[in-house]
């Protein structure tokens, strides 16, 4: 299954001693030459956070998973979210009780997507299998993301969430 124009997911492990933000921004930045970013908490003002990209017309997300950076990137106007899981994570049940690795990761793309990220109760987002092996993720009624499960490092599952455009 292919991504949708525009959107591209790369991984680099992170090496011993090496801050990992400095490896995704890395990653980001090969795929977004010329992108500015930046990440300021809305909290506490902390270089944290959702990732934002300026200077180009694109959007980026960021996660961290078994000593890997994996980021997505998409060109143009819209919204991508991006998370990244070990394939052998536990205790998701705590949090969304029957949920596996593939549905954390699908559950945390669309949040990221969204810009609220874990703000939103998981059990306000709905995600819904389609027959050509993608899927859509929503928050309550909100727009539906276009969903993917992509190739990513040995060991870790990924997910992918985009719209497109702007509701």
């Amino acid at each position: 299954m292919s991504l949708p124009d525009g959107v591209r997911v790369a991984w680099r492990e992170i090496a011993g001693g090496v801050a990992r933000r400095s490896v995704s921004r890395a990653l980001v930045s090969e795929l977004l030459p010329g992108a500015r970013l930046s990440s300021r908490c809305a909290r506490c003002g902390g270089d944290h956070g959702r990732l934002r990209v300026s200077g180009v017309e694109a959007a980026a997300s960021v996660s961290y998973a078994g000593g890997w950076a994996v980021v997505a990137t998409l060109e143009g106007e819209g919204r991508v979210g991006l998370d990244a899981v070990p394939a052998d994570a536990y205790g998701l049940d705590r949090v969304m009780p029957g949920a596996d690795a593939w549905a954390w990761a699908r559950l945390e793309a669309v949040v990221k997507a969204d810009g609220r990220g874990l703000e939103v109760d998981p059990a306000r987002v709905r995600i819904d299998a389609r027959d050509d092996g993608t899927w859509s993720g929503a928050i309550d009624d909100g727009p539906a993301f276009d969903g993917y499960d992509v190739e990513g490092p040995e060991g870790v599952v990924v997910a992918v969430a985009v719209l497109t455009r702007h509701p």
